[in-house]
């Protein structure tokens, strides 16, 4: 094996006995001649060297030149703090933890680092680069951070160069500009930064091999680009940024009442069994793979690429699916062969054949580590004897049964046929022994070498004529069990295919359409002003937005036989993507499903199920049989939501589709991308690694006690925004999203669960009461602040009666008014994950819209339940839909007054509880007008919203999405409009 072209692993190695220029690294017999080559007049390294001399000689002037300055020379007022010292490291952690009233059990032999040893984590192997006479460390000894660039201004420019998508010609025409030459960085030209680039610190190292099939030639040379896969995986580990979201022990998650909840990898069941087979001591690192074709082309070229990515199991599963993280890492780049003259059988057997060639050659180093151990650094330093097992592969359909050796009809985790995909019942699983011995019945009459003979007697046993599966040496690995759900493509696309065309056959696209469009309007939250009956193809995002609005759309419109398994499969995708599954959720899961099997038939027999050949009186499809594995699978590996490739797919676009815009795009585009990403991620290595060093921070990423909700989900913005001095590193991204409970003055909810902010300036500042009722057009506005303010009744104590006039007495006459405030809570699921903030709305009424804009929420009620919600403990709720924010003006007041909101009431129905079609209704006086009253804004719990009722009719003309709260007069809580959403409403109920 050899590195492509144009790796790092080109560059000349210096003599042992000898010296190297640092710059242009050529070879010479002594340092002396390296100073007679750097004096040479006139000549680039002359220049570089120069200019460094210069750089070094001149007291510390800018900020920028910090990182050449000798540390010796520095004032102690502008060298950095010198780190911490280096705490004992221990191995030992305690038996259990206690947190969200969860119980973290941890396996009674845990994982055990060996810190004597002289491990190093990835940061400190680059500042011991490859000994004392490393160049890199010579000059870092010299004050030369940034080396082999000049200074930091010099790597920030050749960074940002690297990284910005310019081609290598407009980097010359860059560089050629007269500002730039008038301070000329140490590179001339993009030949000479990419040569710098590629000798910064490795990263694994890409390798290409030829793979050939004998008897058959392709279009084009197979060529596999990857890299070792446990190098890659040792890169990962050995990261310090995931120092604290990464487990090496398994664990227990135990309720209070000491039952066992499912969350990450390390807390299901494989990973304890296979951790108790381990010798004392060892680790075990659950290794995820994927891998999925994508297109580089739009429209023509036809251009495909097959990366292939490995990530940790071990690494918390918020950190891990958060594509700043950078957990995933690039292994291969497969090739995509056309072979000449064969079939399209043997063609797919052929293609299925290269596959698992190629990733056998991939993960061959995994299968001895697995078996006997390999010892690695983790992000401590410290060495681990680990075993990497494989605890995932993430893939849509078609490419699981690729990699179960299995043909199209059959399930690939599953003794499952086509015939058979439809039924509730499950088929046992398709285990790796199952597997293995009908490929050795077919091996025992047949010569793989003779493909159509032995792809004709594979397919008899529904195998696809692969017969050395990459799996079958890699320990015990098991396709019936690392075959985990994929949410993005078995159950958003399968909603989108199936579901959503059963509801266009059944109620006609154009109904479906007109309801859509005339849903209120809400910050954050997808409006659908043309429907979706016309598109074709949707992002997954999409997907999930239709899922939450297509129960209450379609209610009443198709036949309530129908909403029932419809509605069974939403539960389904919702209690399958809960964070934390506990046994009522494993419950609920398998009940939802149960429900859907039950009332299929009547989808049938409305007209759901239509072919271009008409009726199809079955479900015999393949995504649908594999929902039954669900909560099985959930128990082995962990909560499915996971392994979605929602991550995967973004990775295709930062490790595929973006190297081949960068490269020249024809001929060998692989080994253009394999170099491009080799040079990018040592930009980013190299970008940590500098901003580390230059402000003197250790290497080691601390345990810190957490002063703001940055949180545990952006490990790296977490640890560089407390190691370097204040200013240094700006958290930027999701990341950076304003905690409301953090202000300085926060305005609270009673229990403390939600915060609230508004603007510092109101919209409307100092308003007559008189003016901002007819300005937002509520007639009872005086009433209600005099019962609110002066009698200090609420609508429960006076029995629902207005008791004060328009013209009573208030003891304020002005109001600041707000048109919108934002709530922030904590989710439901996770206590530690800060929910982005809602904008809730209370907008004044206009020509453009006459009713205004106002959002509806979840109110708690201190009154008794008539109308309201309740939930398991007593509380009551309303819903109110919000038409005034405001802030009373007391005369001679020097402190600003709470807010408060005037909302009116929704009453919920008295329907019987178990109809799929209760829902709520607007609360009216006898005169026709809303009944409305006065909360205060830290009264509100959630934000929720409401669909109208539309029932068996079309939507009655005049109905838009401005006035469909208004005009309408029955509603739908939507408890399906976020998952956040669903579990907390699940709770009031």
């Amino acid at each position: 094996m050899s590195t492509p072209t144009g790796s790092g692993a080109d560059s000349p190695a210096p003599d042992q006995h000898g010296a190297q220029c640092p710059r242009c690294y050529e070879p010479y017999i002594s340092e002396t001649a390296v100073c007679e080559h750097l004096s040479l007049a006139g000549t680039d390294c002359a220049k570089w060297a120069a200019a460094l001399a210069e750089t070094l000689t001149i007291e510390e002037d800018e900020d920028d030149d910090a990182s050449l300055v000798s540390p010796f020379s520095m004032n102690d007022e502008d060298r950095p703090a010198d780190p911490p010292p280096h705490p004992p490291t221990s191995s030992t952690i305690p038996s259990s933890i206690s947190t969200a009233g969860l119980t973290r059990v941890y396996d009674s032999n845990p994982s055990e680092s060996f810190p004597g040893l002289g491990g190093k984590n990835l940061f400190q192997q680059i500042e011991e680069g490859s000994g004392p006479d490393d160049p890199a460390v010579k000059a870092r000894k010299m004050g030369l951070t940034f080396y082999p660039f000049s200074s930091k201004r010099d790597w920030q420019l050749g960074s940002y160069l690297t990284t910005s998508g310019l081609s290598q010609s407009e980097i010359d025409k860059f560089l050629k500009l007269d500002r730039i030459k008038a301070d000329p960085p140490s590179f001339k030209n993009a030949k000479s930064l990419r040569n710098l680039i590629e000798n910064l610190p490795a990263v694994p190292e890409f390798k290409f091999t030829e793979i050939k099939i004998p008897g058959y030639t392709t279009n084009e040379p197979m060529i596999l680009y990857y890299r070792d896969g446990l190098e890659s995986i040792e890169h990962l580990f050995s990261n310090p940024i995931f120092a604290h979201c990464l487990e090496t022990t398994p664990y227990q998650l135990l309720d209070e009442e000491g039952r066992p909840v499912i969350g990450d990898f390390m807390s299901a069941e494989f990973a304890s069994r296979y951790h108790k087979s381990l010798p004392s001591g060892h680790t075990m690192l659950g290794v995820i793979g994927t891998s999925d074709k994508t297109s580089l082309t739009v429209g023509t070229g036809n251009k495909e690429a097959w990366p292939v990515l490995f990530s940790l199991a071990n690494i918390d599963a918020g950190v891990r699916m958060k594509a700043t993280s950078n957990a995933f890492a690039l292994a291969a780049y497969l090739p995509i062969p056309k072979f000449q003259g064969v079939s399209a059988i043997v063609q797919s057997t052929l293609l299925a054949r290269v596959y698992h060639i190629c990733i056998s050659i991939i993960t061959q180093s995994f299968t001895l580590a697995e078996r006997d151990g390999h010892t690695m650094p983790g992000p401590d330093g410290n060495i681990r004897i680990c075993h990497p097992v494989l605890a995932s592969w993430i893939a849509d359909l078609p490419e699981q049964r690729l990699i179960a050796c299995v043909s199209a009809g059959q399930s690939p985790t599953s003794t499952a046929t086509q015939a058979e995909f439809g039924d509730y019942e499950q088929r046992p699983c398709r285990t790796r022994e199952h597997t293995l011995s009908r490929i050795d019945a077919v091996l025992t009459r047949v010569n793989p070498a003779s493909i159509p003979t032995y792809a004709r007697e594979a397919g008899l046993l529904g195998l696809n004529g692969v017969f050395k599966p990459f799996w079958r040496s890699w320990g015990s690995a098991d396709p019936s069990r690392f075959l985990t759900p994929d949410v993005l493509h078995a159950w958003h696309k399968f909603f989108f295919d199936h579901v959503l065309t059963w509801v266009i056959n059944i109620m006609g696209g154009a109904e479906l359409d007109r309801r859509m469009s005339c849903l209120q309007k809400c910050v954050g939250v997808r409006h659908w002003p043309n429907g979706v009956s016309k598109l074709k193809q949707c992002t997954g995002r999409e997907h999930r937005d239709l899922e939450k609005i297509l129960v209450p759309l379609i209610a009443g419109a198709v036949p309530d036989l129908v909403l029932r398994p419809i509605r069974a499969l939403v539960e389904f995708i919702f209690q399958g993507q809960a964070l934390l599954i506990y046994p009522e959720h494993r419950h609920s899961i398998g009940l939802a499903l149960q429900e859907f099997h039950h009332y299929k038939n009547h989808i049938i027999h409305a007209g759901g199920r239509m072919g271009k050949q008409g009726p199809i009186p079955h479900f015999n499809i393949p995504k649908l049989e594999g929902m039954g594995r669900v909560v099985a699978n959930a128990i082995e590996n962990g909560s499915p939501y996971q392994w979605s490739s929602d991550m995967t797919e973004r990775c295709h676009i930062t490790m595929a589709k973006m190297p081949f815009r960068l490269g020249s795009m024809r001929g060998d585009f692989a080994a253009q991308s394999a170099r491009i990403m080799d040079r990018t991620e040592k930009t980013r290595q190299f970008d940590v690694f500098t901003l580390l060093t230059y402000n003197r921070a250790t290497l080691v990423n601390f345990m810190v006690d957490e002063a703001t909700t940055v949180a545990n989900h952006y490990p790296e913005a977490t640890w560089l925004s407390h190691a370097l001095p204040p200013g240094e590193y700006r958290v930027r991204g999701a990341a950076a999203k304003v905690s409301l409970f953090d202000k300085v003055t926060p305005r609270l909810s009673d229990d403390l669960e939600v915060a609230f902010s508004v603007t510092l300036r109101p919209h409307y500042a100092r308003q007559p009461i008189v003016n901002a009722a007819q300005q937002f057009r509520l007639p009872d506005l005086h009433g209600s602040l005099g019962d609110f303010f002066v009698l200090h009744e609420s609508h429960a104590m006076r029995g629902g009666r207005r008791k004060s006039s328009g013209t009573s007495f208030l003891p304020f006459t002005t109001v600041n008014i707000w048109q919108n405030f934002r709530l922030q809570q904590h989710s439901n699921q996770d206590a530690t994950i800060l929910l982005p903030s809602r904008t809730v709305q209370a907008l004044a009424p206009t020509l453009d819209m006459p009713f205004g804009r106002c959002n509806t929420v979840l109110i708690r009620d201190s009154g008794p339940n008539s109308g309201s919600l309740a939930d398991s403990s007593g509380n009551s709720f309303k819903v109110v839909q919000i038409r005034l924010i405001f802030q009373p003006i007391y005369p001679g007041a020097n402190d600003p007054a709470n807010i408060f909101i005037y909302g009116e009431f929704f009453n919920f129905s008295t329907l019987h509880k178990a109809a799929t079609d209760d829902g709520n209704e607007v609360h009216l006086r006898h005169d026709g007008s809303r009944v409305g009253d006065i909360f205060k804004l830290t009264d509100i719990c959630e934000f929720v919203e409401l669909v109208p009722k539309f029932g068996k009719d079309p939507v009655p003309d005049g109905i838009t999405c401005d006035n469909s709260l208004e005009l309408m007069r029955q509603y739908y809580i939507n408890h399906f409009a976020a998952k956040e959403t669903f579990h907390a409403i699940l709770s009031y109920q």
